[in-house]
């Protein structure tokens, strides 16, 4: 996970939200994207792409906050909300691991300011992001009624 596991052990200095006026009117996205055309070995890979990246953006729109820059919390409540009307399956398969590839890429690239995670994070503070990470590792998650 990283040298910092829950948002408030993130120097203020270091926090995500800091950085807005860097990542206006920037669509990081379309650059994590463009990384990945050599790897769209199908249509159904690249629209997975697509979905998660149409979806979280909104999402964070609605919420104010860049999609570069989210908040664990912004994972979470992204989650459920995509939970209300798809299986867990899913939600993992086609949004989840998108979001949580985009955010590593980001902190192995010095030229962003990301010094953590913010969908791991939301992993070890939040139900349904701890329900994709026990589907990541193959393992059931308690209490999330499986699929």
């Amino acid at each position: 996970m990283g040298i910092y596991k829950h948002i408030e052990d993130v120097p203020s200095r270091s926090r995500l939200e800091r950085f807005t006026s860097q990542f206006e009117g920037t669509d990081v996205w379309a650059v994590f994207v463009s990384t990945r055309n050599n790897e769209f070995d199908s249509a159904h890979y690249q629209a997975t792409f697509r979905k998660a990246g149409s979806s979280f953006k909104s999402h964070m729109r609605a919420r104010d906050r860049h999609h570069a820059l989210a908040h664990p919390s912004d994972i979470e409540s992204w989650l459920v909300t995509l939970a209300e009307t798809r299986t867990l399956k899913t939600v993992y398969s086609e949004y989840w691991v998108r979001i949580e590839e985009f955010y590593t890429w980001l902190q192995r690239h010095t030229n962003y300011p990301h010094v953590y995670n913010p969908a791991w994070m939301a992993v070890a503070a939040f139900p349904t992001a701890g329900a994709m990470w026990a589907r990541k590792t193959n393992r059931d998650a308690v209490g999330t009624g499986g699929d």
